[in-house]
């Protein structure tokens, strides 16, 4: 059924979870179904590894080195995301269109995509800490306004 859907694809987008190691290893499989589905194709397409979810380095299980190696191995396009904040996204999808096009992208282009974040430290004293009412732990709760 898979091959219905990638029929006449220019691109395939293997995504993943960097939370989420099962994902990772599923890949190889995924690779290798969508390669035997598009091998009598005129052109192959090209094919790009995206790491999702990188908001949550803290829960990150695949590290980066293992990404690129994976990449490198089988001759993926690599990118890195966060579909929930946006970070990347645009970008990752102009590279894209920009190597089926066979165009390269400047710096400047590329940098245009970067969302600026800027963040005030602020020190509070220990005793004004929130703290979450739904918990027993005595840590004190993040927040960002």
């Amino acid at each position: 059924m898979l091959d219905k859907y990638i029929f006449g694809a220019d691109a395939v987008m293997l995504v993943y979870d960097v939370a989420n190691t099962a994902s990772f290893d599923n890949l190889e499989d995924w690779l290798e179904v969508c390669k035997a589905a598009l091998a009598g194709a005129e052109k192959p397409p090209t094919f790009a590894l995206v790491a999702n979810k990188i908001d949550l380095e803290h829960l990150r299980a695949i590290k980066s080195d293992k990404h690129h190696k994976f990449a490198q191995e089988n001759g993926l396009l690599t990118y890195a995301v966060s579909a929930k904040t946006g970070e990347g996204v645009s970008l990752c999808l102009q590279k894209i269109a920009a190597d089926l096009l066979g165009i390269r992208l400047s710096k400047q282009e590329q940098e245009q995509q970067q969302m600026v974040v800027k963040a005030e430290i602020v020190q509070y004293r220990e005793d004004t800490l929130p703290r979450n009412p739904n918990s027993a732990s005595a840590s004190a709760v993040c927040s960002i306004m």
